[in-house]
């Protein structure tokens, strides 16, 4: 891609902006303290699974709820299915039970697309309702937005989003509320960059929605615009077939180099590409 072309930015928050990940320990916390304490143990084996990697819930599945099932899909086509032991179901039984294309939701059907929605899946298999979980990812964005949790800037991150903001206009585009979203913003320096910050952004359900409107805010064409941002489900597929740019954080390795227009695994990877917007030829 051509990324002297690109006149707007359009950042995810968590785990785009910010790297920091210890605060998933704590929603963890939260919400196995919501179970019965029967099921708390049960829960922890499952999250501490799911950290080794030897668990069916992984980043970029789905979890219906409704079965109790963990799916694998494309494009909301179900390719996958598991049980919570880790048994595949056959291509029978997925036509069975998914003749159509999912509707992904935050209630009963759950895009695992970064680390937020791991414990709340594993909460929702042993019965914690949507409100209860929701609950839990306010009182850890409370948590988040308090002095006793420390952040660390992303080395150079800052300094490139100056750099080139006199030539791009700087979107943040985020699922989570305003105003803890604000207080992260600015632990971080990040709060006064941003030509334009959309909150409960709904993504991937209104992510078109949200390009269409950003893309008429700033009259440019979708092919001006990049999306950057570490959920694929979220902020990278949707767009692509739109034609804007793609940079695809991939921290957790379940992309491959033809995910996004380019794929990196941590942020301060993509601050060279991002110094390209001001200088193409560097």
């Amino acid at each position: 891609m051509d990324v002297s072309k690109v006149k707007v930015l359009v950042f995810d928050l968590d785990g785009t902006v910010y790297e920091d990940t210890h605060h998933f320990d704590y929603q963890a916390a939260r919400l196995k303290d919501k179970l019965s304490v029967e099921k708390q143990s049960l829960f922890q084996q499952d999250f501490d699974a799911v950290k080794r990697d030897e668990h069916p819930i992984k980043i970029g599945r789905i979890y219906d709820g409704i079965n109790d099932l963990v799916l694998v899909q494309l494009d909301n086509i179900v390719q996958e299915a598991y049980k919570w032991n880790g048994h595949r179901l056959s291509n029978e039984e997925i036509n069975k039970l998914y003749p159509k294309p999912i509707e992904i939701n935050y209630d009963t059907m759950l895009s695992i697309g970064d680390p937020w929605w791991i414990s709340t899946s594993i909460a929702g298999h042993y019965g914690l309702n949507s409100k209860k979980c929701y609950e839990a990812f306010l009182e850890t964005r409370e948590y988040m937005m308090g002095p006793e949790f420390e952040m660390e800037p992303i080395v150079g991150f800052k300094e490139v989003l100056s750099d080139i903001h006199e030539h791009v206009k700087l979107v943040l585009l985020t699922n989570s509320p305003q105003p803890d979203s604000e207080a992260i913003l600015t632990k971080i320096g990040l709060d006064r960059l941003f030509d334009l910050k959309i909150f409960n952004g709904e993504k991937p359900t209104r992510t078109l929605e949200r390009f269409e409107h950003i893309k008429n805010e700033f009259g440019v064409e979708y092919k001006e615009i990049m999306s950057v941002g570490d959920n694929w489900i979220n902020e990278i597929r949707p767009v692509q077939p739109l034609g804007c740019g793609t940079i695809f954080i991939d921290s957790h390795g379940v992309g491959n180099p033809s995910s996004a227009d380019f794929v990196f695994e941590c942020m301060g990877d993509a601050i060279p590409i991002l110094k390209k917007i001001k200088n193409p030829l560097d």
